[in-house]
């Protein structure tokens, strides 16, 4: 067994301890909220720990064949049905609407009163069954979003400031009840409907402050509640559905005179997201991020981008590409450094924001120059990884000096060599040819001394 192959398997390792060093911080995770959900049962009123145990009685035991049939009834079929009731409520509203069976203002009394129903349905039957009162509620305050919409685009049952006063109250409302019932389902439920308030006032578009400042105060809340009761489903649904938002404004309706407050609303909705990804690491100290926070941060830096270059670019994809592109490198790269600085253990973090920070710079050049300059700035930048990754012992800077090479070299064979001259194509090839052959002369000098064993112990990270 020759040294590369020792050198292989070495790397292999490494990699299994980080995946499971990974892991196992997860796992202490679960632990800590785990043994916090026991500190807040013991810790309950009487009340409330009889309807939890009321709750629980209620959920039959899953064993033997009837093991899926009961998996159905309990997970699914209650959703199921909720759905499909408030579907033929709608189909019942419109078809009454369709064949003008009643007034209009009785059309939205019934929805509402089909609404009430269920919502008094669900307070009888909560204490002794928890889990279908909370799906009742869902249906009920799903019932009273639509009708409310309905009421207001359809029918001017109301203006438009009541309409928001009625949903913004069902929001606080929903918010309550899932901390009451401790259902993210429906925190959730009650989150998509905040966010479809604004489409209610949608003839006021221009006042893109009230709309994103509506959004921005929702989006505190959401992560304020996802917070505290670990709820991650909530944190990722505000991120995709802010950020859809947003970049839906900038592509359909953005004007040149909204570009401040744009920038200033996307300041702040990455800045709260960041924040509120790093926040179980901060407050509780924890030993490290759980991956979905990784990505958490990852998505929102991406976000960022397209935001950024579609609103510098005053609605253009075009205008000022390679002015904000070097911009959000620059910004990457700091934060990378940042996290270098504030949680040094968080390799994995570092290496993923140091990639992105990379691709930033990649893009920069491309879209900055043209021919050889980006041919040989790329090469400059490869080079400039490799010696890092060599002085500081680290392997993924030097691989992603290889990998731009090679897309260098792609480059260069595939669209350059029509347009480059004879001469740069010479230099080009073999500035690359030079630079892989040293390159491919350092692994060989590597792995043949001793003292690359030890590098090696530490490659990884």
């Amino acid at each position: 067994m020759d040294c590369m192959d020792l050198d292989q398997q070495i790397r292999e390792l490494q990699e299994r301890i980080e995946k499971l060093s990974q892991d196992i911080n997860s796992f202490r995770e679960e632990l800590r909220l785990l043994r916090e959900q026991l500190k807040a049962l013991r810790d309950e009123p009487g009340d409330i720990k009889y309807k939890r145990d009321m709750a629980e009685k209620e959920l039959p035991v899953i064993t033997g064949n009837k093991g899926l049939e009961n998996y159905i009834g309990l997970r699914f079929m209650h959703i199921i049905g909720i759905v499909v009731l408030v579907t033929g409520i709608s189909i019942g509203v419109k078809y009454a609407i369709d064949k003008q069976l009643i007034s209009e203002g009785m059309r939205i009394i019934l929805a509402y009163t089909a609404g009430a129903v269920l919502y008094i349905l669900s307070l009888r039957l909560k204490k002794k069954y928890h889990v279908f009162s909370a799906i009742l509620f869902s249906g009920a305050m799903a019932s009273a979003y639509f009708t409310t919409y309905a009421a207001f685009v359809y029918y001017n049952f109301f203006p438009g400031f009541v309409a928001f006063a009625i949903m913004t109250g069902l929001t606080c409302y929903t918010v309550y009840a899932a901390m009451n019932y401790n259902r993210q389902e429906i925190a959730i439920l009650g989150m998509i409907g905040a966010y479809g308030i604004p489409f209610l006032v949608s003839a006021n578009a221009e006042r893109v402050d009230l709309f994103f400042s509506y959004i921005l105060l929702i989006n505190i809340g959401v992560a304020f509640i996802s917070f505290r009761r670990s709820w991650k489903w909530m944190h990722y649904l505000a991120l995709l559905i802010t950020w859809i938002l947003f970049i839906g404004w900038e592509v359909l309706r953005y004007e040149p005179s909204k570009q401040l407050p744009g920038i200033l609303f996307m300041v702040a909705y990455y800045a709260l997201f960041l924040l509120s990804a790093l926040a179980r690491r901060i407050i509780h100290k924890s030993s490290s991020l759980l991956p979905e926070e990784m990505q958490h941060i990852i998505v929102n830096n991406l976000a960022l981008y397209i935001a950024a270059v579609i609103i510098f670019g005053n609605g253009s994809y075009n205008a000022n590409l390679a002015a904000t592109t070097g911009f959000l490198f620059l910004f990457t790269a700091l934060l990378a450094i940042g996290i270098v600085v504030l949680f040094h253990t968080e390799l994995i973090l570092q290496r993923m924001l140091s990639w992105q920070a990379i691709a930033l710079l990649v893009f920069f050049i491309g879209f900055q120059w043209d021919g050889v300059t980006v041919t040989l700035l790329w090469l400059v930048v490869a080079v400039s990884l490799f010696v890092w990754g060599a002085w500081d012992k680290k392997s993924w800077p030097r691989l992603a000096s290889i990998l731009l090479i090679g897309i260098t070299l792609a480059k260069l064979i595939i669209f350059d060599s029509a347009d480059f001259s004879t001469v740069q194509k010479i230099v080009s090839f073999l500035v690359i040819g030079i630079l892989l052959l040293l390159f491919s002369f350092y692994y060989q000098k590597y792995n043949s001394r001793e003292s690359g064993s030890q590098e090696s112990g530490v490659d990884s990270r």
